[in-house]
């Protein structure tokens, strides 16, 4: 894969070239948030398992996520002689290693910028896929789109793993086209490695591999001609192939040997721990708020609903087009259709998921959409002035409604959903209300002149050291209070521990401030 880019032509040289100005641009619009927003719900879990992998050599805090992405939060200040706790709760522990104060915005800092790398990684990955399939001109238009898409912004600005998925697994799913093509002994190498690489980042990637494999396969051999390897040679490097995950695998997991009874000793336990914790997880499902019904095992329609409306309407738009001309004899070929066969085997995963909470967990879909897209813009600058004029008209809305959107990209909804969303129609997770306007409470204190302040925050920062309130006190369920009251969204739909009624009360009152987009600021007369 790498050995074609040696050999660009001009035009692929500035694509490339315009590509990584668009994903620079990116890179220091996600930057910018960092002074904006208080650590997330995840980011100390992020920032402790990472440490503890590089400071004991360990992964036992909470294996739930592998360690790819958690280790790059930390590795930044491991590097500057910040060390863990050692507190067994990773919640208790990542707050500890974030401090307070100043060292608070400073460490915050350094574990998200850690992660921006995996963005400017799923930018090169996309011109890549895109260049393969469509042609240069195609890829620098896709990767303008994806580096612009608000819910990318958002959650490439974060200490998480989302991101690290975003770039892998693409690698690994455009390493797999390459080798249906020609499995070469390189080929099959590189394939290895990508699949770790996406394994390590997050174990959704598992079904994603799984399903949208068997539909690349599919499509290879409905639209190409057959191979000209054996079966058997194709087989045994496919195989040599999991052989190396397995190792790269391991080796992401310190080759770290579990004694078990009998005298065996079982290689990456934390890894088999972490996939039934997830399977676990998945079984239970966990509370959530959509389309104002409550329930813990998800819905099948959700993720479909979910990127309609956080999606902005131009890319939506261009992704039609784009599908449109792929349906044309003349364009169909299997690197295009391959596009197709991903996007439709990520949603079929999407589908099956007892788990909505949020975009972030599809957040990899946007790389064979924005190429698409990208198509679909192409197609539409070549087809005519008219069609042309629509093209701009279309990528300009985009480029406009994501710099309106900044600094909140993550709770960002489309034109369309916008006021509806505001209410939590579409979720109160990750996608509107992950406790991140701590800060911006703080200011709006200030403007107030608030002098003491009853919180109902939904987060896992440590009100102390992360933020200077007034004279706070926890808000408690089902209590009626006067003041200034401070409510997270997510606590008035979901209340707390999941009795759902715990602060309904208080909507009844109309807010004095919506903070940020994810808290309200009341003031309740006395009784």
């Amino acid at each position: 894969m790498i050995g074609p880019l040696l050999r660009l032509d001009r035009g692929a040289r500035i694509s490339l070239a315009l590509s990584l100005l668009f994903a620079s641009i990116g890179a220091i619009r996600i930057v910018s948030t960092y002074s904006v927003f208080n650590q997330t719900w995840d980011e100390p879990y992020s920032v402790a398992c990472g440490m503890e992998w590089l400071q004991s050599g360990t992964y036992e805090l909470d294996p739930k996520h592998p360690p790819l992405g958690r280790v790059a939060a930390a590795a930044l200040l491991f590097l500057h002689g910040v060390r863990s706790s050692e507190n067994p709760d990773p919640i208790l522990d990542g707050n500890s290693i974030l401090g307070s104060g100043e060292s608070y915005h400073k460490r915050l800092f350094a574990a998200r910028l850690g992660t921006l790398p995996f963005f400017l990684v799923s930018c090169v990955a996309l011109w890549c896929w895109s260049w393969w399939a469509f042609g240069s001109e195609t890829a620098a238009v896709a990767v303008l789109l994806f580096s612009s898409l608000p819910s990318i912004l958002g959650h490439a600005g974060m200490a998480m793993t989302d991101i690290v998925l975003v770039a892998t697994l693409p690698l690994a799913l455009f390493s797999f086209c390459l080798w249906l093509n020609r499995p070469t002994i390189a080929r099959s190498l590189w394939l290895g490695i990508a699949v770790a690489f996406a394994i390590l980042s997050k174990f959704t990637a598992f079904p994603f591999l799984a399903v949208c494999g068997v539909l690349l396969i599919a499509t290879r051999y409905f639209l190409s001609q057959p191979p000209s390897e054996k079966l058997m040679v194709r087989f045994t490097r496919l195989l040599a192939a999991s052989l190396l995950a397995a190792m790269v695998i391991w080796a992401g997991y310190r080759f770290s040997l579990t004694p078990a009874p009998g005298g065996i000793s079982v290689p990456a336990q934390a890894f088999f721990q972490g996939l039934s914790d997830l399977w676990q997880h998945n079984q239970e499902g966990q509370a959530e708020y959509f389309l104002g019904d409550l329930r813990k095992t998800g819905w099948i329609y959700y993720y479909p609903v979910i990127f309609l409306v956080k999606s902005p309407i131009a890319f939506l738009l261009l992704l039609l087009t784009g599908l449109v001309f792929l349906a044309r004899t003349p364009y169909r070929t299997w690197p295009r259709a391959a596009m197709m066969a991903v996007i439709v085997g990520m949603f079929l995963v999407g589908t099956l998921s007892q788990v909505s909470e949020g975009v972030r967990h599809m957040l990899a879909v946007y790389v064979p959409m924005s190429a698409l897209a990208g198509f679909g813009a192409h197609c539409l600058f070549r087809a005519g002035m008219v069609a042309r004029f629509a093209a701009i008209l279309l990528v300009g809305w985009q480029l406009i409604s994501s710099a309106t959107a900044h600094p909140d990209y993550l709770p960002y909804f489309n034109e369309l959903a916008r006021s509806k969303a505001a209410t939590g129609a579409f979720g109160v997770d990750s996608d509107l209300d992950w406790g991140q306007d701590l800060w911006r409470l703080s200011e709006a204190c200030q403007r107030h002149q608030i002098q003491s302040l009853w919180v109902a925050y939904n987060g896992t920062a440590n009100l102390q050291a992360a933020v200077q309130l007034p004279d706070w006190r926890l808000l408690p369920p089902h209590e009626r209070k006067d003041g200034w009251i401070a409510v997270s969204i997510y606590k008035l739909k979901l209340g707390q521990d999941d009795d759902f009624e715990s602060y309904s009360w208080i909507e009844r009152y109309q807010p004095v401030e919506r903070v940020g987009k994810s808290i309200l600021l009341y003031f309740i007369p006395p009784a």
